[in-house]
């Protein structure tokens, strides 16, 4: 076989590899959103950068907001789940009726665009180069 015709038939097989190019990086979104979901925790800002509402005596809110919160891939599918009283305070549903959001809940964000982005480049980059086969 030619060189061109090996070459050929290698980025055949790479094209073949892309219908699992979401499900591969599913894992690595997963991360890199509850990384930024972290970062936007301990900044105490909701997910379009709004700050918290302080706290009565004027402390910060939320805490120990990320230990609530867990990111996890299933498939191709990337949920990220709130619990305890730091579910109640992103919907509001406290003593007061002060809304601290956590979690995107119409749109995404650009911080978390950019992590989107950024780990399934990478990974349609390892597919297209012939790494991770």
């Amino acid at each position: 076989m030619s060189d061109g015709a090996a070459a050929l038939d290698a980025q055949i097989a790479r094209l073949r590899r892309l219908p699992t190019l979401v499900q591969s990086a599913a894992p690595g979104v997963a991360r890199a959103l509850e990384l930024e979901l972290q970062k936007q925790i301990a900044a105490g800002e909701g997910p379009g950068g709004a700050a918290w509402r302080p706290r009565a005596d004027g402390s910060k809110p939320l805490q120990n907001a990320a230990k609530a919160l867990t990111v996890t891939a299933v498939s191709t599918v990337v949920i990220a789940r709130i619990t305890g009283v730091e579910a109640r305070h992103h919907l509001g549903a406290v003593r007061g009726k002060v809304k601290r959001q956590i979690l995107p809940t119409a749109g995404l964000p650009q911080p978390m665009a950019r992590a989107i982005e950024t780990v399934v480049t990478r990974e349609f980059t390892k597919i297209m180069h012939g790494a991770g086969k």
